[in-house]
């Protein structure tokens, strides 16, 4: 059978399935399984069992559940609120009020979580009620949420850079020191704008700030900072590995939950179970990918996408619009981290033909995923939002808005200067 007929059906097929709302790791393994049975002359079921062992016994993936363990206990434990609090009152009276105390707390908390839903689930719920009781503009907080929640997947410790690693062959360490100027340049940007937008709302619009020592609420931060500072620094400094470092996080979160008098057994099982179910999900997407590289591979759809980006001679640039189309085209039906997954086996030799720096391009392609998560229809923090603020989608996405062309223009940024992205990693 004509292998570029199977590629074309193999997409057609695959976004039909997704629309028909098959989970994407049965419908991954179900493609495979045909595309191997059509072009190969080997058992599918042998290949991709062996793709399958292969991936889930990888020593690397060991740091993803640790840090998604750490996130969890923290967010039972009640850091959240502690940080939510702190910033209160250090930067409630800035230009924006207490709505910039969604993108400073959302920032932080990405480090402990890494995690763009849970800190859209936990900073909204602390938010949303103060906000709205200090008559804040509506639209300005639940924006504000959406937005700057999805800093949780490109501030490390990220989830989507370390699969992103994973599937690239990326160090992730070099990952996370990538990550972090790109977030704080988005998080600036949301301040910047929150500022202005709050500024031409008029003074009325919440002024009623929360009162509080600056000094008792830095002090309270210096936990949280010196948990951060030794996970990373124990990487960056050459201590351990991610995996080591994020034991020492897990470690941290439960002193931090038990010097806070909030360190129940039924903190530690909650978090172990909502770790356990994120992992067993991720790991059928991990393990189906690993069968859909073989598939592929067989298929020769790789080859061929890098033959029709030859021959159309899209230049660097457009190279760069065309993956960004794809990448929020399927943000908008798809979860994040299944994306990486998925279209990690096309867009490495893609990416490789056009001498593109994989570690720049693991910023590039988390900030798209990031994108998704605030568009309509499957945009999974508008989901979270939804059932935080009772609002219907289509509101929640037009308060999302104006985040979202914030982020292209951070894209644009530091697609234009990447040295912002490679700067750190290079420094270290």
């Amino acid at each position: 059978m004509d292998r570029d007929l199977i590629a074309i059906g193999f997409v057609v097929s695959l976004f039909v399935l997704l629309f028909l709302g098959i989970p994407i790791g049965a419908t991954i393994l179900l493609l495979t399984t045909i595309g191997i049975f059509l072009v190969a002359n080997v058992d599918p079921a042998l290949a991709m069992a062996t793709a399958f062992f292969g991936q889930m016994t990888n020593w690397g993936l060991t740091a993803l559940p640790l840090f998604v363990l750490m996130g969890e206990i923290l967010s039972r434990a009640g850091i959240a609120q502690k940080l939510f609090g702190s910033f209160a009152v250090l930067v409630g009276r800035m230009p924006g009020g207490l709505i910039q105390v969604n993108i400073f707390a959302s920032a932080l908390f990405s480090t402990l979580s890494g995690s763009s839903t849970a800190t859209v689930a936990t900073i909204g719920q602390l938010s949303l009620p103060q906000l709205i009781a200090r008559n804040y503009p509506e639209k300005l907080i639940l924006g504000s949420i959406a937005g700057a929640g999805t800093l949780g997947i490109l501030i490390p410790p990220s989830v989507a850079l370390i699969l992103y690693g994973f599937a690239f062959n990326v160090s992730i360490g070099d990952l996370f020191l990538a990550g972090i100027l790109p977030g704080l340049l988005i998080a600036g940007l949301f301040c910047i704008y929150v500022a202005i937008r709050h500024r031409k709302l008029g003074r009325e619009a919440g002024m009623a700030e929360v009162g509080g020592s600056k000094a008792r609420a830095l002090l309270a931060l210096v936990p949280i900072v010196v948990l951060i500072v030794l996970v990373f620094g124990a990487i960056y400094g050459g201590y351990a590995t991610p995996t080591e470092a994020a034991v020492i996080g897990v470690a941290g979160a439960l002193v931090l939950a038990l010097l806070d008098g909030r360190l129940r057994w039924a903190v530690v099982i909650e978090s172990l179970v909502a770790t356990v179910l994120f992992c067993a999900a991720i790991g059928l997407i991990l393990g189906a990918s690993a069968a859909l590289q073989v598939a592929m591979a067989y298929t020769g759809i790789p080859r061929t996408v890098v033959a029709w980006i030859q021959g159309v001679e899209l230049g660097y640039y457009g190279l760069l619009a065309t993956i960004a189309t794809i990448l929020i085209v399927l943000g908008c039906f798809m979860d994040g981290l299944s994306v990486i997954v998925l279209t990690g086996s096309v867009l490495l030799p893609v990416a490789k033909s056009a001498g593109i720096d994989l570690l720049w391009f693991g910023v590039f392609m988390v900030v798209l995923i990031e994108i998704g998560l605030i568009t309509p229809p499957i945009g999974f923090n508008l989901f979270v939002l939804q059932r935080i603020s009772g609002r219907q989608l289509p509101y929640l996405a037009g308060a999302a808005f104006p985040f979202l062309l914030l982020m292209l223009l951070g894209l644009f940024i530091f697609t234009v200067f990447p040295q912002i992205v490679t700067f750190l990693p290079d420094l270290l």
